[in-house]
Parts: C-alpha cells; sequence; structure tokens
C-alpha cells in the first residue's frame, strides 16, 4: 500500500484535491512551471513560447494520481526510509533490487523520476515530438517543484511524528495560496547539468535540511495565534507561519525554477535542437565574475565547483590562449592546499569542474579561486563539506 493513502483519503473527505493537498498546491506549480520560463537563453525561444502551455499543464502529474498507480510514488522521497541516504545509487534497478517495489512504492522515487522526465525529454526533443516534449517540460518542472517542497523529502512528510498533523497542507497550499502573490521570481542564470541525477539528489537532500525550519515555525505561528489544532487554522496563524517562513519559501521557489530551466536547457542541448545554444549562454554570461557553491553539498565522493571567467580581462602577454588566468585549488581548515583543479587561462564564460575527494576525511574544506588579468584581480573562496 503506498503509505500516503490515509492522508489522501482524510482529504479527500474534507473535499481537498489530491493536486492541492499532495504537491505544493496548484496555484504554486503554476507559478514555478510560469516563471521558470524567464530563465531561459534566447535559443530556446521556441520552448519559452509555450508559457501558457507550460502554466496551465503544471499539475498535470497531480491529476494522473487518479488513474495511474505508478504515478503517486514519482512526487516525493521519504528520505530517512533509505540506509545511507545522502548516497544512494543512480542506477534505479539497483536501488529496485535492493529495495523492491513494494517498498519503493511507500518510500517515494522523486531523483529518479526527474532524471527519467529529463531522458524523455531530450528524446523528445531530438525527434521534434513537440506535443510531448511541451508535457514532458510541463511534468518535468512540477517533479523539481516539488523536490524543492521540503515536506516532499521526509517520512515526517506531515509533521505526524512531531505533533504537527497537517503541516503539509496548510504549508504549501493554504498558507502559500494567500500569499503568493507577494513572491517574485528574479532571472537567474541556469546552467548546462553534466550529471542530472547528482542534482536530482542533492536537490531533495538540501530540502530535507528545511524540514525542522518548518515545523518550529508551525510550533511558533500555534503558540502565537493560541491555536490548539482543533479545527481550520485561524488567520493569525497563517501571518504567523508566512513571516516566519517566507524567506525560505522564496529562496525555494528562486531556486526550483533556475534549477527548471536548467534541466529544460541541458535537455536541450543534449538532444542536439541547437549547435550553438551552450555558446551563447556562455556570451550572456561572459560579462561576470561568479563562484557558485559546490552541488552536491555535503558531498561523497564527487562535487562539482563552477565558476565564470568575466570578460573584459585584458590578455597578458605571453599567453597562448584565455584572456584571464585561473587559479582554482581546495584547502583544508588550516589553510594547507590540498590540490590544485585549475592552473591556466580560460576565456570569458561559466565552467564546471568536477572534484573527488578521494583520500580526504570527513570534514570541512575550502575551494577558492583567483582570476587575474592585466591589472585586474578577481578572488573568492567558500566552504564545503566531505561526508563518509
Amino acid at each position: 500500500m503506498i503509505r500516503r493513502t490515509y492522508g489522501l483519503l482524510i482529504l479527500a473527505y474534507a473535499v481537498v484535491t489530491v493536486g492541492e493537498a499532495w504537491g505544493w498546491g496548484g496555484t504554486a506549480h503554476r507559478f514555478i512551471n510560469q516563471n521558470s520560463v524567464q530563465h531561459l537563453p534566447s535559443t530556446m525561444s521556441q520552448l519559452a513560447a509555450q508559457q501558457a502551455f507550460l502554466t496551465s499543464h503544471a499539475s498535470d502529474a497531480d491529476t494522473r494520481k487518479y488513474s495511474d498507480p505508478t504515478e503517486e510514488p514519482k512526487h516525493y522521497i521519504d528520505l530517512e526510509s533509505f540506509e545511507d541516504f545522502q548516497h544512494l545509487p543512480s542506477d534505479f534497478s539497483v536501488v529496485v533490487a535492493q529495495y523492491g517495489w513494494p517498498a519503493l512504492q511507500s518510500y517515494g522515487i522523486l531523483p529518479w523520476t526527474i532524471v527519467a522526465t529529463v531522458d524523455s525529454l531530450t528524446a523528445q526533443f531530438r525527434r521534434a515530438d513537440w506535443n510531448k516534449a511541451c508535457q514532458s517540460a510541463a511534468d518535468l518542472g512540477h517533479y523539481v517543484g516539488d523536490a524543492y517542497q521540503p515536506l516532499h523529502c521526509t517520512v515526517n512528510y506531515n509533521g505526524q511524528f512531531t505533533g504537527n498533523d497537517g503541516i503539509h497542507s496548510r504549508y504549501e497550499s493554504s498558507m502559500l495560496g494567500q500569499y503568493i502573490s507577494s513572491l517574485s521570481i528574479r532571472p537567474d542564470s541556469i546552467r548546462y547539468v553534466k550529471d542530472v541525477y547528482a542534482l536530482a539528489l542533492g536537490i531533495t537532500l538540501h530540502s530535507n535540511g528545511y524540514v525542522d525550519s518548518i515545523l518550529q515555525a508551525d510550533n511558533a505561528a500555534r503558540t502565537a495565534s493560541g491555536w490548539n489544532g482543533g479545527g481550520a487554522a485561524p488567520q493569525s496563524y497563517y501571518a504567523t507561519m508566512w513571516n516566519l517562513t517566507n524567506r525560505l519559501t522564496q529562496k525555494l521557489l528562486q531556486d526550483a525554477t533556475r534549477d527548471i530551466g536548467s534541466l529544460w536547457y541541458t535537455a536541450w542541448v543534449n538532444a542536439g535542437v541547437t549547435a550553438v545554444a551552450m555558446t551563447e549562454e556562455t556570451s550572456d554570461a561572459a560579462s561576470l565574475f561568479s563562484l557558485e557553491q559546490n552541488y552536491p553539498n555535503p558531498f561523497n565522493p564527487s562535487t562539482t565547483i563552477e565558476f565564470s571567467v568575466p570578460g573584459g580581462m585584458e590578455r597578458s602577454p605571453g599567453w597562448s590562449s584565455g584572456s584571464s588566468w585561473v587559479e582554482l585549488g581546495v584547502y583544508d581548515v588550516l589553510g594547507r592546499e590540498v590540490t590544485t583543479l585549475v592552473n591556466e587561462p580560460r576565456d570569458p564564460g561559466n565552467y564546471a569542474v568536477p572534484f573527488t575527494a578521494a583520500g580526504l576525511t570527513s570534514g570541512v574544506y575550502y575551494y577558492r579561486i583567483r582570476i587575474s588579468g592585466n591589472g585586474e584581480t578577481h578572488s573568492e573562496a567558500k566552504r564545503m563539506t566531505v561526508v563518509r
């Protein structure tokens, strides 16, 4: 039996739709898909032109739960139900062999669903099956949106183990439905995703880290409003809940739209729809310097570090290529260099460098970049964590 069943029955009795109860809620899913389009480069104008379709079909995946018994577990993952959940295999057949399909129907399969949907979208782009591609793009937006809902990434999905019963729909539907008009998504830089599974699993791990914040906000909102959990929560509850969670919710939705755009873009490039997509995307972002947070983080054993080399830095004499000299290294907490990842000239653009922590113990490390041209230098460092 699928784990969500009892909750669905209760909510059906309360005349709440499945889509509103166990997704971000129809309003939020439409908001996510609609805004994901704004991150796309000009080379993807054909998909961007389908914004109305992507928005109106944002919750089709929820509707399929009524007719497809395999659909429900695609929308969540109870991470704590898996052994060593931070290092789940990317090969879904290995996961099925280890846990069995009946257990996975209960635990959820969200990260592998994202991978499968990207694969389908890539194939549809490649054969120019535009109708199916638009539907898969809408579904992909839905699944990534679900991965960015923290309560879709924990066994305590409804607060049933901590006395926060009903928090799932209170947070994602009732509260967000009231306040979503106050949120906005800013245009963001998307990227080509080399390892879709690593991104998908990393999103769910990241979301899981926000669960306690939502539960604590629920407790505080109950106390502030004097609501004891009986009947419908008063408006004062939602006002306090929103005040405590609006910043993290804004971040979750911003990041969700960015990653949806990145995955649409990745499928587009992998399908070979345009041979210049990567070049044009790199050119658009080439004027800015940035060092991104490694992803996934924490990690074991591999992660990816992304950075941007800015344009406008003059090439130094004697460099055979590249407009800037780039140094990227990893250091321990005492400042000792662990390894050098990059030490060479690079042209303006976006780069992704893999790093494998072979031989390193668990703990905090730092990675630092230094980009130099004639008379100009950019430098930045960020922290990352190795877990064993």
